[in-house]
């Protein structure tokens, strides 16, 4: 048997930051993955921390992301590929110009910076942009990290302060332990500990709901391409309501959005859809029609949990004290930072969690 203070279920952006900044007050850590450390959601996303499209209550946690992201990048010194290029979120049809209003009026809630952009100043930003956008914000807080990289270091750096980390391992299931704390079983392999955090992402809810916690997940997958390396010019993070694109530090477009791919969490497998992978980059290449002379080097696809309130849930199981959970519910891995900060917060009794509380069962 093992035997650790805190275990961590789930190597995703959550359960990776969560251990560092545990690390960081000296806690005896073990974390956990049935694969590899950011292998799903965490991994496959285009890195976006984009700060316009988020909704009004987790914008506030979004705030605090953004700025984890850079304490890990150019404090802390962890290579998380954090770039804070600053965010567009266009416009193309009048009807939506409501979109701009309201994120103006959430961050001046937060005390955030937002600037309306005339077109003449959207197009002095990025010279080569449709004529179909009719007006954008710009928010100078956005960027991006890069998924490739960002977990897998801040994991590194949490095992550097002590930390272990088990791959390959599946946690069957919780149990209290008969002399305090709980134990966490994986086929033969028997994990204790004083604490538990689940945050396995769209993989919690099968371990939570025998503990009576329900989060309610829906099942999504998320769409990436990119393309080959191009000489820079595209400065900023580009959104649209159904776009999203980027150039990296290294030339590569990245390009995603709402529209999915396909897959099977039961099997595990996973897959583009032709179609709604050509609509993204049609999309793409009629908002910066420049790009269409790269060529694309591969697209994938990957899960990722929607809560209906797109808000993280961060709690501890009423009916099992020290049994946490941290899921984050939209642009988990945007967010992931400072919901893994809440989470070792509300572990360590300094904090009250920053998001929702999942709903449980009664006694």
């Amino acid at each position: 048997m093992k035997q650790t203070e805190y275990l961590i279920i789930g190597a995703g952006i959550v359960g990776c930051t969560a251990a560092y900044f545990l690390t960081e007050q000296n806690k005896k850590v073990l974390v956990t993955d049935q694969s590899f450390p950011c292998n799903e959601a965490s991994g496959v996303n285009a890195g976006g921390i984009e700060l316009l499209q988020q909704p009004p209550a987790s914008l506030p946690l979004h705030k605090e992301a953004a700025d984890l992201w850079d304490r890990l990048q150019n404090e802390d010194g962890i290579d998380v590929g954090y770039q804070r290029t600053g965010g567009i979120y266009a416009i193309l049809r009048e009807e939506d110009l409501h979109m701009l209003d309201e994120q103006e009026e959430r961050f001046r809630a937060n005390d955030m910076e937002c600037r309306r952009l005339t077109t003449e100043e959207i197009r002095e930003m990025i010279p080569w942009v449709s004529h179909d956008v009719i007006a954008a914000n710009f928010s100078p807080k956005s960027g991006y990290a890069n998924p490739l990289k960002s977990g897998v270091n801040v994991l590194r750096a949490a095992r550097d302060k002590g930390a272990q980390f088990m791959d390959h391992v599946r946690i069957e299931r919780i149990e209290p332990a008969g002399d305090g704390g709980y134990d966490a079983y994986a086929g033969d392999e028997v994990i204790h500990a004083e604490k538990v955090l689940v945050c396995c992402g769209i993989r919690s809810p099968k371990l939570l709901e025998p503990l009576g916690v329900h989060i309610e997940l829906q099942e999504q997958h998320n769409m990436i391409t990119v393309t080959e390396k191009a000489p820079h010019f595209l400065d900023y993070t580009f959104t649209t309501p159904t776009l999203t694109m980027k150039q990296t530090a290294e030339g590569s477009i990245l390009i995603g959005g709402g529209r999915e791919g396909y897959g099977d969490l039961e099997t595990n497998t996973k897959d583009v859809s032709i179609n709604n992978l050509c609509f993204n980059v049609r999309e793409a290449q009629e908002m910066v029609p420049s790009i269409e002379k790269l060529n694309i080097l591969r697209s994938w696809s990957g899960f990722e949990g929607f809560t209906p309130e797109r808000l993280p849930y961060i709690g501890e199981a009423k009916k099992y004290p020290g049994v946490y959970y941290a899921v984050t519910g939209f642009c988990g891995y945007a967010i992931g930072p400072a919901v893994g900060m809440h989470a070792c917060r509300m572990m360590t009794g300094q904090g009250e969690p920053g998001g929702l509380r999942a709903r449980e069962t009664a006694e």
